[in-house]
């Protein structure tokens, strides 16, 4: 009898399927609660002793958590941790060409950030003319509200949100309305500009990088001397939002592309 594909499973590959059912099941659920033994018995179209020494075996793996206080099951904080590093790990890959490509091109160096609570974390540095950039935690010790990558990576926060984040980095109440409307205008303009406003010596560009969901999980910033840097400011953006698009694309959003100057 000729070779064929074998669809039978063994009974390690059966359980895990089973296995993998449950948690489709409760991902499903989503943010809401959780679900008892019956329910994923009946979604799954298995006995509830079954199901129940399931979430057993899940649960001392970190898969799966039981809810305080009631027998329903929910996502664990494995999975979470997971998906978080596997996320991470594809943004810093895709972004190392990227950034190498933007510090040659404009001579300057490039850098992917993060938001780090209320500063901004450099995970990546290009310098012109170096090699693949190599990952680190550079956790920067300024205000976010004054730097252009802090600005994009709060586009998405709310006023509530923001305003949290001053009082965290002890700025003033009163700096609010100022920041709320430069971080407008650089979700509308699709970049963020600085110049000697953290450091008389300073000045820089970043734009937002979104991951498939269209979520703002980083930005690209290029940031030099405010001498060097002056003049060409808006060009840098540009090319700053050119480069955040084509990193974003590389992650699966399919939004629109770099903003033009008007």
């Amino acid at each position: 009898m000729a070779d064929g594909p074998d669809n039978r499973h063994t009974p390690r590959s059966a359980g895990l399927r089973r296995d993998m059912d449950l948690l489709g099941a409760l991902a499903e659920r989503g943010g809401s609660a959780g679900l008892g033994t019956s329910e994923l018995a009946e979604r799954t179209g298995r006995q509830q002793s079954q199901v129940s020494r399931a979430l057993a075996a899940l649960a001392d793996e970190g898969l799966v958590e039981r809810e305080p206080g009631s027998r329903r099951y929910a996502l664990g904080w494995r999975l979470f941790a997971l998906a978080a590093r596997t996320a991470e790990a594809r943004l810093v890959d895709r972004a190392a060409l990227v950034l190498r490509a933007l510090a040659n091109d404009l001579g300057e160096n490039a850098h992917l950030c993060r938001l780090h609570g209320s500063t901004v974390a450099t995970l990546l540095t290009a310098e012109p003319g170096g090699g693949i950039p190599d990952v680190h935690w550079d956790i920067a010790d300024v205000p976010i509200a004054i730097t252009s990558a802090g600005r994009v990576l709060l586009a998405e926060h709310t006023a509530d949100e923001v305003a949290a984040l001053l009082r965290e980095a002890g700025a003033p109440a009163t700096q609010l309305t100022s920041v709320m409307r430069r971080i407008g205008q650089a979700a509308r303009i699709g970049y963020a500009i600085v110049d000697r406003e953290f450091s008389a010596t300073l000045a820089g560009a970043s734009a937002p990088v979104r991951d498939f969901r269209g979520a703002v999980v980083a930005a690209i910033n290029v940031s030099g001397s405010a001498t060097a840097l002056g003049g060409r400011l808006d060009g840098i953006g540009l090319a700053t939002a050119t480069a955040a698009t084509r990193l974003s694309e590389k992650l699966g959003y399919g939004g629109n592309k770099s903003p033009t100057l008007s």
